[in-house]
């Protein structure tokens, strides 16, 4: 069985529920269905379409019977692309169940169809990686059309682009085993527990206590890949005391020395737990960290300084600012 990806689906979804015929408008999009509409574009001028669509080799009836000959299946929907320097037909077919989608320049009638299934597939992958396939996915109205293949070779996961419509190789991605930086460094502590990976040693001494004041630099991900906090990224490293963060970071950063580098790897239950902190941390997420170690045992910040209360008819004074930068707390 094939399988389908998110997009696909959608569509296919929608285009079963009502089929729709879409023409081009003078900015080079196409006027959207019923619920999709571009509300930032006029509509396009009827007497210029009309023109136009009687420049074509072949009008909107002919590519539809046309796809449905070539794909021997049935025809859903119908639309015009219209790019810089030329107009396609997108039409999408069902045969067997699945939908499939035909391009046709409907200038010269030209037709490009996925002719890979998703065993040719992974049949062209593996020439590319020799290996065992994980998942197999697609996204059949990319430009081109292509199928995704992971594949785990030699320690590494490969995620393999291969165009659907020739079988040619569009890329081989190459995935490291957690996001953030690289490392063949040995993962350390147990399962269950906060877990790390030495990415740089320390020279400099570590924290006293966990009511030490430290300064770090770090980058957050999930286990996606998707980094959702960085101090980096902001150009400023935060400090912020060990016994006031989440319990993962007080137990991972503590053991580290100044200078030091290193990945933390730590479970939802010492991070913000089955309720995670939505919209930025999902529930029971797993999240990764690469924290350096730039500072520790630093003096406390400073109070904030208590203003003496101004008479009525003063000029409003804002009080200076004190405190330390928020500790990470999952973006919020």
């Amino acid at each position: 069985m094939q399988v389908l990806s998110r997009r696909l689906v959608g569509m296919f979804a929608a285009v079963c529920a009502c089929s729709f015929v879409s023409l081009a408008n003078d900015q080079g999009g196409t006027v959207a269905p019923v619920g999709d509409v571009d509300y930032s574009q006029l509509p396009p001028d009827p007497k210029t379409l009309e023109v136009e669509l009687g420049t074509f080799k072949m009008d909107a009836a002919s590519a539809m019977k046309a796809a449905a000959e070539i794909t021997g299946g049935k025809v859903m929907s119908l639309r015009i692309l219209k790019g810089k320097d030329k107009v396609d037909y997108e039409i999408i077919c069902v045969h067997n169940g699945l939908p499939v989608r035909v391009l046709m320049n409907a200038k010269t009638g030209d037709m490009q169809i996925a002719k890979l299934d998703a065993l040719d597939a992974v049949a062209v992958a593996l020439i590319k990686v020799p290996g065992k396939v994980g998942n197999v996915d697609n996204d059949l109205l990319a430009e081109p059309p292509i199928w995704k293949i992971s594949i785990f070779q030699g320690g590494k996961s490969h995620l393999v682009s291969v165009n659907a419509i020739d079988g040619s190789v569009v890329s081989d991605q190459v995935a490291e085993k957690l996001p953030g930086d690289a490392t063949e460094a040995p993962m350390q502590g147990e399962f269950g527990g906060v877990q790390w990976i030495v990415i740089k040693e320390g020279t400099g001494a570590t924290p006293k206590g966990i009511d030490s004041m430290v300064k770090v630099n770090y980058s957050g991900y999930l286990v996606d890949g998707k980094k959702f906090d960085s101090s980096i990224d902001r150009g400023k490293p935060i400090e912020f005391r060990l016994d006031r963060v989440i319990k993962g970071w007080t137990q991972g950063v503590l053991p580290m020395k100044i200078g030091e580098k290193r990945k933390l790897i730590i479970p939802w239950s010492m991070a913000y737990g089955e309720q995670g902190r939505p919209p930025v941390i999902p529930p029971k997420a797993t999240l990764i960290f690469d924290v350096e170690l730039v500072d520790a045992d630093m003096p406390p910040p400073a109070p904030k300084t208590i203003m003496p209360t101004a008479p009525a008819d003063a000029p409003a004074t804002a009080a200076p600012a004190g405190g330390s930068v928020p500790p990470p707390n999952g973006g919020g």
